[in-house]
């Protein structure tokens, strides 16, 4: 994170909250971030705290919110940002099992 361009905390309520699902759509909106981030160019990696503590002491948020994760964004360094033309994975099959295994 120190090196990123820009970075994103996402806090969201406790991991107790009477919702339970705020955690995911916490997540639906990082990787929203990070989609929007990617289709600029722009690179981006996700990170969770693990000193929650500092982290309330470093961003001054209040003791009934929880962090969930950080997002860094730049421009990743020396090629432009681009899907790779020839990944090596499974085949789908190999990977996806229907019905049973």
């Amino acid at each position: 994170m120190a090196g990123a361009a820009a970075a994103v905390v996402v806090i969201g309520p406790a991991e107790d909250n009477p919702f339970r699902r705020a955690q995911f759509d916490l997540g639906q909106a990082v990787m929203s971030m990070m989609l929007a981030a990617a289709d600029l160019g722009i690179g981006s990696g996700h990170a969770g705290i693990r000193d929650l503590a500092l982290a309330r002491r470093l961003l001054g948020f209040p003791g009934d919110r929880s962090s969930a994760m950080l997002v860094s964004f730049g421009y990743p360094a020396g090629r432009p940002l681009a899907p790779v033309r020839n990944p090596k994975r499974r085949t789908f099959h190999e990977v996806v099992h229907r019905g049973r295994w």
